[in-house]
């Protein structure tokens, strides 16, 4: 059948069928469908059914099986749902196109109404020439009952519920993009700062403090049972005797055998981390690593005083590590601001209500390769640190607060953090050096 031709009445303000198929070119080429072969084969489609008079054949079944390529022997497995998505993302990118320069100068629509799959054709100022109003005029949508509808005031109604959605959904694509753009940059400055390592073949090196724990001689504990016999000894039991019953001998001191949990913590975060990229690493005890081991390796140093090779390496750093005249840890800038510290209310038992953490990334070290160090006052800070080196999105939001070019160079971060039931918060950025 010709464009020309069109089987049925038609009412004398519609747009002939020749219209009808310039128009349908001009959308199926546009842009906006231009993306979709799917989106096309079903508009143009519904489009012809209707141009030849035969409405009754859209049907779910027979867009299913016709657009969709279904086999007529699966119809009503699914066809349905297949349908509908279809001829929601069709009437959303006809909304799409007639908001658009090119759209909205266009002297036809073509619309599908929603519930239904028989396209309307009309003017857009509503009628074919001048400018008297049209009065309603009667329509089969679908299988429905025939229904009365003021095509131009429809149509504005759909334009303008067309450009609040388009509002809308500009607005969620920037909000977004604005976090995909953000997660990107993080992204992509967690790469650089991890360069070195991640373009090595070989095992980055992480070297663990190794604290030095005292337990009670076997002395102390058989004079613990005998003044309070608890039966079968448990699997721990706390040392509950008078100072004066004890003397230092009880106190036995055990090297390399222990390691701190937030030690353990920033080793098995980075360890993760780099496994999910497929390289690998080498965990030792800091002070049974040989120099001959570090010389030329990427390496990870995690404590400061628990950690021999953190001492040894960090002599002339900015920021370095402390101990006051009363023997509490805390951090210095030695250069720019020698009275600056930074300290931590701390209890006997190790609590404290916050933490401060120092990450320095050093490219050419003494090792000869890039050798990175995270240690805190206290074990929480060290956590926070280790944490913070294994995600893009926390080490990227740190390092986009330093003066551009950092990626080349040695970063000291330093680095606050709040301890909320032992377990530290979110850190915030204190002090930097970049050199």
């Amino acid at each position: 059948m010709h464009a020309g031709e069109t089987v049925g009445a038609r009412a004398a303000d519609s747009p002939t069928p020749d219209e009808i198929q310039a128009q349908l070119q001009l959308i199926l080429s546009s842009p906006v469908f231009h993306g979709s072969k799917r989106c096309q084969q079903f508009l143009e489609y519904v489009c012809e059914k209707a141009l030849c008079g035969e409405t009754g054949a859209l049907k779910e079944k027979s867009i299913a099986i016709e657009v969709f390529g279904r086999r007529p022997d699966a119809a009503g497995q699914g066809e349905d749902t297949i349908v509908r998505v279809g001829a929601r993302e069709v009437r959303k990118r006809l909304a799409q196109y007639y908001v658009t320069p090119e759209g909205s100068s266009t002297p036809i629509l073509i619309a599908l109404a929603p519930g239904a799959y028989v396209p309307e054709f009309h003017y857009a100022s509503g009628v074919k020439t001048g400018a008297v109003r049209p009065t309603p005029v009667e329509v089969h949508v679908g299988d429905a009952p025939k229904e009365s509808i003021d095509f131009g005031q429809r149509w504005r109604s759909w334009r303008l519920l067309a450009a609040i959605c388009c509002l809308l959904i500009v607005a969620v694509a920037a909000v977004v993009l604005a976090k995909r753009t953000s997660s990107d940059a993080g992204g992509m400055a967690f790469q650089r700062f991890w360069a070195p390592v991640f373009q090595s073949a070989q095992p980055l090196l992480i070297g663990v403090g190794h604290p030095i724990v005292y337990l009670p001689s076997h002395r102390a504990t058989l004079l613990n049972e005998q003044r309070k016999p608890s039966g079968d000894l448990p699997a721990q039991r706390r040392i509950e005797l008078p100072a004066n019953e004890l003397d230092g001998s009880d106190m036995v001191p055990v090297e390399n055998q222990f390691v701190g949990f937030g030690d353990m913590v920033a080793a098995n975060a980075v360890t993760q981390m780099l496994a999910r990229r497929s390289l690998g690493v080498r965990v030792m005890f800091a002070n049974s690593i040989p120099f001959a081991d570090l010389s030329g390796s990427q390496a990870y140093l995690i404590g400061s005083f628990s950690n021999q090779w953190t001492v040894e390496l960090s002599r002339g750093w900015r920021f370095q590590f402390r101990w006051t005249k009363d023997r509490h840890p805390i951090f210095v800038d030695v250069q720019a601001h020698p009275a600056r510290e930074w300290s931590i209310p701390s209890e006997d038992n190790g609590s404290t209500p916050e933490d401060y953490s120092l990450i320095c990334r050093v490219r050419n070290s003494p090792t000869g390769g890039m050798l990175i160090v995270s240690a805190g006052i206290k074990q929480f800070g060290t956590e926070a640190a280790g944490r913070i080196l294994a995600d893009p999105r926390s080490l990227g939001s740190i390092l986009s607060k330093l003066p551009k070019g950092w990626e080349d160079k040695n970063l000291q971060i330093l680095l606050h953090t709040r301890v909320l039931g032992n377990t530290p918060a979110q850190p915030e950025l204190v002090a930097w050096q970049v050199w």
